[in-house]
């Protein structure tokens, strides 16, 4: 829709209809290369995921009789820390759509780190991962109820708040350097703040 108002701004008119007809007829062919991004994408050694609802006019459910429509970002971290994103919009959710990824990647690389909220649907079922839940959404929370219960809110957002500062500490370690740093500092005041 974007680009229809563009083009139209411009004087050439492209309608969105013929937007998704020209993608459409060019799919088959570029088929083979979006099957190499996400074989690639599962061999990364750390995979964010998370979902976000979707207005889409019409879907075809012959694959599920769910009612809701979702896009599941999935964000690849390879070795040499390049960055894949893939996108998959549909009834799946992330965790589905993440094991669809996970089901192409190397047995020789074992389990890849997996960056998300805590949500089930963000589970991949039946595959192995190493959890690594995110503290974004969460900390988001105890913000917006901040002014209702400030001494509370205080206390959680200052002990994430080191948190956040050790970590932006552990910036060119190795992963076990990194993952025994938090062990010692996070650690503690994870304990702390579950308790």
């Amino acid at each position: 829709n974007r680009l229809e108002r563009l083009q139209g701004c411009l004087g050439v008119p492209l309608p969105a209809s013929t937007q998704w007809e020209i993608a459409r007829d060019v799919s088959e062919v570029i088929d083979p290369v979006y099957q190499e991004v996400i074989h690639q994408a599962a061999q990364g050694k750390v995979l964010h995921n998370d979902d976000t609802t979707m207005k889409i006019l019409k879907l075809d459910r012959k694959e599920s009789d769910r009612s809701g429509v979702f896009t599941s970002g999935i964000v690849s971290v390879l070795e040499d820390g390049q960055r894949i994103a893939l996108f998959f919009t549909g009834p799946k959710h992330a965790g589905e759509n993440l094991i669809d990824v996970l089901r192409q990647r190397n047995d020789l690389l074992g389990q890849p780190i997996q960056m998300c909220d805590a949500l089930s649907r963000n589970m991949p079922k039946g595959l192995k991962t190493i959890m690594g839940n995110c503290l974004t959404h969460g900390r988001r929370r105890f913000v917006e109820v901040s002014n209702h219960f400030p001494q509370e809110c205080l206390f959680v957002l200052e002990i994430l708040k080191e948190v956040y500062r050790y970590d932006d500490l552990t910036g060119g370690m190795t992963d076990m350097d990194r993952l025994a740093y938090h062990q010692e500092n996070s650690g503690p005041k994870m304990k702390e703040l579950y308790a």
